[in-house]
């Protein structure tokens, strides 16, 4: 009797335990829509992302930072919705889509060549309450006929964060598309023979070796 009203303590403990133990919190780099009309993601032809790279370090699960003295922490309770790098290529597509369907309704191109994007993400940390910095390196082919234009460039983007989780991924959020806004610009440049380079509209970009994949 004894035994069996110890078994039944200890499972309201452990039931207990889990009841009170914090909740998982699940988050997305794709930013929310600012509108209804921005609530269906736009569609282009001859757009795509053709490959995502992170590096493995922080490719799991959990939110990885640093911390103020420069140890390596797991956010244990706050996580990604989806692998690190499925989230880079949705989040990327999304944000290439929309700025070169948006140059279309414009008019700004042209009969636009397909083209083709390879990124590799050097860095991928954040520290809460300071920044988030994302180094990319990408990789633009256009396929405009028989001389096809490669573009190999490195982008670096850090964003300034206040405190708390969702201002941390507010500012990945910022960080991917502002990777993914100077990509369309260097397609956008490339169409309108204004000459192949790599743009810098407010951040870090410079040109590298096509034939380097690092």
């Amino acid at each position: 009797m004894k035994r069996a009203c110890s078994l039944r303590v200890g499972f309201l403990i452990a039931m207990a335990a889990a009841c009170t133990s914090a909740p998982i919190h699940y988050h997305t780099l794709t930013p929310a829509p600012v509108d209804a009309a921005g609530a269906i993601p736009p569609s282009a032809d001859g757009v795509a992302l053709v490959s995502v790279k992170i590096p493995a370090q922080v490719d799991r699960p959990e939110l990885v930072v640093r911390q103020r003295n420069g140890e390596i922490a797991l956010l244990e309770n706050e996580e990604w919705i989806a692998p690190p790098a499925e989230e880079l290529r949705t989040a990327l597509s999304i944000e290439l889509v929309r700025q070169l369907t948006s140059a279309d309704a414009r008019g700004l191109r042209r009969d636009p060549p397909p083209i083709m994007v390879r990124v590799e993400i050097e860095r991928f940390e954040s520290a809460p309450g300071d920044y988030v910095l994302v180094t990319a390196f990408w990789h633009l082919r256009i396929n405009a006929g028989p001389g096809q234009e490669v573009l190999a460039c490195r982008t670096e983007v850090n964003e300034r964060v206040a405190n708390g989780i969702p201002a941390l991924v507010r500012g990945y959020q910022l960080a991917i598309a502002s990777i993914a806004d100077t990509i369309a610009s260097a397609a956008l440049r490339s169409d309108a023979e204004n000459g192949t380079g790599c743009p810098a509209t407010g951040s870090l970009a410079t040109p590298r070796s096509a034939g380097d994949h690092r």
